[in-house]
């Protein structure tokens, strides 16, 4: 990673075991800005509990090391982002951003997800339950 991601902080690595369930081979570090961090809180805060608000990067390495839920998102300009669900004070969703050209992974959101969403996502394929 180059200079600019120096403030970066890692807050977990995507194994193996987790994208072989997506048929991807992605096994990099995953890593949080601190404007991330920001919009999280700015944006989502009413939404969170008071436990995720004060361990934001502690919940973020839980969510990552054992998600309940697995999925990628994929864009049509070939790009895709990963999504992980868990169930911390509530479903919360993760978002994922693969950076090919830094060969790392960076979080871009993290908010409330409601069960019906995940049935949904669960029955369009675009999430699997990580068993």
């Amino acid at each position: 990673m180059g200079k600019y991601y120096r403030q970066y902080k890692k807050v977990g690595k995507i194994t193996a075991s987790l994208t072989k369930k997506l048929n991807c081979a992605i096994q990099r570090n995953v890593y949080a800005s601190p404007g991330v961090i920001n919009h999280i809180r700015k944006y989502h805060s009413k939404q969170l509990s008071k436990n995720v608000k004060e361990n934001i990067y502690r919940t973020i390495e839980s969510i990552i090391e054992k998600p309940d839920y697995i999925g990628i998102y994929r864009k049509r300009n070939e790009s895709y982002d990963l999504e992980l669900i868990k169930k911390v004070d509530g479903m919360l969703l993760l978002g994922l951003k693969i950076d090919e050209e830094e060969d790392c992974i960076f979080v871009t959101t993290l908010y409330p997800i409601t069960k019906s969403k995940i049935e949904n996502r669960l029955q369009s394929g675009r999430i699997v339950k990580n068993e």
